[in-house]
């Protein structure tokens, strides 16, 4: 979509400013768009037939150029044929009268405009109008809200109109797109623009910002001069100036909406002063409106009483609409079982629900539902820094830890977790429900805000079992007394928690749907309590035999915990639940946590031929080529995924491992830095460390892996053992040992031949290699590549070492022979 700008030579400077602010992708202006090398005449024709909306920048000089009237005449026969879907004049001074223009334009859209921003964003919005109905957003399930702002503007109580709107909500939940959406029916305004009110905010530079949108200057000098006269203005001047350019922008038929991108509104939730006085001084127009755009509610101790309207997550059932109106716009076909999982997904954040749609676009939908990890990254990385911007005390933290995984509570349970006073805690939790963290269902019980669940769970973690307790004690005395319309949803958490912690008298008095298994199963295996999740998928496959997700989910927490045969039982009885490649994908990640490489690429094979699509299974076939020393197919292999999916954070890491394994140190220093965007502190770190100590730079190792395992935790097992591996190389045995005795104590019956391998390491660098040798004798696969290689490095030792007999060299010798180049094998190639 573009639209030609005809005009004279002779009005170029306002032509060119108004072109600048279109871009080259919107607008056919000559200087960028004309062929030095092609007749004018023929660029004009061949310029226009790509044009869906005609400009004529109305001036004496337009209207005696030669020119313009060759373009205006080559308009009119585009018009005719259909070409052109708009025209518009502007007047640019008072030298022209409308019955000076061609009859043919006096039916267009005819304004008298001198301001380049106000006339740019005029002809975008009549781009927009013209464009197709799949480039204009879907606006979906806000009758409440557009009923509550119809309320705001007119009163119930009598009291006058009041001039200024006020919309709060999570960033991208549809705050603008309401109220643009409403803009024509409530003010009979036809454009919104925007103005972004930045921290350090000033009413000189708000006076700025409006002057650049509807004050008239033809070139950027002009406007430097505009912007030095603003900032030498006293505020009470500036003040008038806001005043009059708010006025303008109403009289070009536009809203002001005024965004708040941190100098709104204060840490206590009013206004900053500099607003509340631009609110006082629209009081007093005859006919202006603006509206904030905001994170939070306006707190109550503003020195102007405003109400602010809160705006939601889409409902579940707008979600689905949603959902299938996008897929259709794109011509892609979501079935209603699609729809309906990754409703889920989404929780009623609409970006999300573009992004789930255009992944699909491009990946396909059979990629987009076996792999919904990138809608969850999705969601928590667009709202981490929203969570991390608030001044939360402890006590906040813990009330989002507990209700991310355990909404909805009444109010008695989230007051049960602050330990200051009852009025306190009050005013903390409306502040919570003020930041959008929290919502209120019902006007009786409280929630986490769902778009944001995955980033608290990402910045806070998960709750500990002591909070769990009070709010479970407390929970168990409010169920007697709760309405009965919000006896099941509590009575679930209730059985949840008690389930959780291990208290039968609270799962008894809990109730329990089949779907709370689930939820409880894919809680525990994204914590990582594989333990605790493979109970649960017990307890849930019980009750939902014909479940593959609950098959799954347990398969997947017993390949973790090494159960080999456990996992291959389930596995083996998973089809017809779930569909061959599934199940052979499943069987590819069971081989490669064996250690068996060869079955775990015939596995991965299998799904391929029987359809299993996307980058995750590319990603699996390059990790099993790197650690059975493939480079080549395990480059090819990675290449094909960073193709399908390059911006994800497992895919760039395996690259990375590859780039480090090859020595290829700019390539691993490029996806590194990808990383840091990309992936969690704790796993950009950990490669960071193995880039490191691959290269040569020990103390980095080490600093990085102290990082990467203190942020992961206890149960982050590859941080862990990378740090093992940075201290055994940084010639740290002492607390080498001891870190490894612990990871031991931690895992106790799992990750075997990984403790083993730190193990006999830890003895070679103590130069005991007859230690060592004993030490790796004890791995379960002695056909993996470390077993070989640290085997074959403790007999190439002992095989040089002259204070052992010679016959018995002579044995370590016969023995080295059958391993080859084994004896190669460096510390780090040990793989967790």
């Amino acid at each position: 979509m573009k639209a030609f700008l005809s005009h004279s030579s002779l009005d170029k400077e306002i032509v060119r400013e108004v072109a600048n602010q279109l871009n080259r992708f919107n607008c056919i202006f000559d200087e960028r768009s004309f062929d030095s090398g092609v007749e004018f005449q023929k660029s004009i024709e061949e310029k226009l037939s790509l044009s869906t909306v005609f400009v004529f920048f109305a001036t004496r000089n337009s209207l005696d150029s030669n020119w313009c009237k060759f373009e205006l005449e080559q308009a009119f026969y585009s018009k005719l044929k259909g070409a052109l879907k708009r025209s518009i004049v502007f007047i640019l001074n008072d030298d022209v009268e409308i019955g000076d223009l061609p009859s043919w334009l006096t039916t267009a859209l005819i304004k008298k405009v001198s301001s380049p921003s106000a006339i740019a964003r005029d002809i975008k919005h009549r781009l927009e109008e013209a464009a197709e109905e799949f480039q204009s957003p879907v606006f979906l399930g806000r009758s409440k809200e557009r009923d509550l702002l119809e309320e705001a503007l007119n009163p119930i109580d009598g009291s006058k109109p009041p001039k200024t709107l006020a919309v709060f909500g999570l960033p991208g939940i549809g705050r603008r797109s309401l109220v643009r959406n409403v803009t024509k029916d409530l003010f009979s305004l036809h454009k919104c623009v925007e103005i972004e009110v930045e921290a350090g905010e000033t009413l000189n530079s708000l006076c700025a910002k409006l002057a650049d949108i509807i004050e008239p200057y033809s070139c950027q000098e002009e406007l430097r001069d505009i912007v030095e006269e603003i900032n030498s203005l006293s505020e009470t001047e500036a003040l008038l100036r806001v005043t009059n350019n708010i006025q303008s922008v109403m009289s070009a038929n536009e809203l002001p909406i005024f965004v708040d991108s941190g100098g709104l509104t204060l840490d206590n939730g009013c206004l900053s002063n500099f607003m509340n006085r631009v609110i006082e001084s629209v009081e007093q127009l005859p006919d202006a409106y603006i509206c904030l755009v905001l994170s939070r509610r306006i707190s109550r101790d503003n020195d102007i009483k405003l109400d602010s309207v809160p705006i939601e997550q889409l409902s579940g059932r707008a979600s689905s609409q949603l959902l299938s109106k996008l897929s259709l716009r794109s011509s892609i076909t979501l079935s209603p079982e699609n729809i309906r999982d990754l409703t889920d997904y989404i929780n009623g954040y609409p970006p999300a629900a573009y992004f789930a749609v255009k992944q699909a676009s491009i990946y396909s939908v059979d990629a987009l539902m076996s792999d919904k990890r990138k809608l969850t990254q999705f969601s928590q990385k667009r709202f981490i820094t929203h969570v991390q911007d608030h001044n939360l005390t402890g006590e906040d933290i813990q009330v989002l830890q507990v209700l991310s995984n355990y909404s909805p509570l009444p109010l008695s349970c989230i007051l049960s977790l602050y330990k200051c006073e009852r009025s306190e805690a009050h005013d903390r939790i409306y502040e919570l429900i003020d930041c959008s963290l929290v919502r209120v269902q019902d006007g009786q019980l409280y929630r986490i805000a769902d778009p944001i669940k995955g980033a608290v769970n990402e910045v806070f973690g998960y709750p500990s079992n002591q909070d769990l307790k009070v709010v479970k004690n407390n929970l168990n005395q409010y169920i007697d007394s709760a309405q009965d319309e919000h006896k099941l949803e509590i009575s679930r958490v209730l059985f949840r928690l008690g389930f959780t912690l291990g208290d039968e008298k609270a799962t008894k008095n809990g109730i329990k749907l089949n779907s709370d298994y689930i939820k409880l199963l894919e809680n525990a295996y994204h914590q990582r309590k594989y333990k605790e999740a493979i109970e649960i998928g017990m307890e849930a496959i019980n009750v939902n035999p014909d479940s593959a997700k609950a098959k799954t989910f347990l398969i997947k927490a017993l390949i973790q915990e090494e159960k080999w045969d456990a996992a291959q039982k389930y596995l083996d009885g998973l089809y017809p639940l779930d569909e061959y490649r599934n199940v052979y994908y499943l069987q590819g990640f069971l081989e490669r946590k064996k250690g068996d490489l060869a079955k775990a690429i015939e596995a991965y094979s299998n799904a391929q031929k029987h359809g299993r699509k996307g980058f995750a299974l590319y990603r699996e076939f390059s990790h099993c080529y790197l650690m059975s020393g493939d480079l080549e197919s395990a480059q090819k292999n990675i290449n094909e995924a960073l193709r399908i999916q390059p911006n994800n954070n497992q895919v760039i890491d395996m690259a990375a491992r590859i780039a480090i394994k090859k020595d290829d140190q700019e390539s691993a220093q490029k996806y590194i830095s990808q990383l840091e965007l990309l992936d969690t502190p704790e796993h950009y770190k950990l490669r960071l460390s193995s880039y490191h100590l691959a290269f040569g730079r020990p103390d980095l190792a080490l600093k990085y892996a102290r990082e990467a395992a203190n942020v992961g935790g206890q149960r982050f097992f590859s941080g862990r053992v990378q740090l093992v591996k940075a201290l055994i190389k940084g010639g740290e045995l002492a607390e080498a040992e001891e870190e490894l005795s612990k990871v031991r104590s931690d895992f106790p019956k799992s990750k075997n031949d990984i403790k083993i391998a730190l193990q006999s390491n830890l003895e070679l660098e103590k130069g005991s290699s007859s230690n060592a040798l004993r030490i790796v004798e004890g791995f379960v696969d002695k056909t993996s590549k470390q077993y070989k290689g640290i085997k074959a490095r403790c007999l190439s030792n002992l095989s040089k070492d002259i204070t052992i007999s010679y016959e018995q060299r002579k044995k370590y010798k016969k023995d080295l022979a059958q391993f080859g180049d084994f004896h190669d094998f460096n510390l780090d190639e040990i793989d967790s």
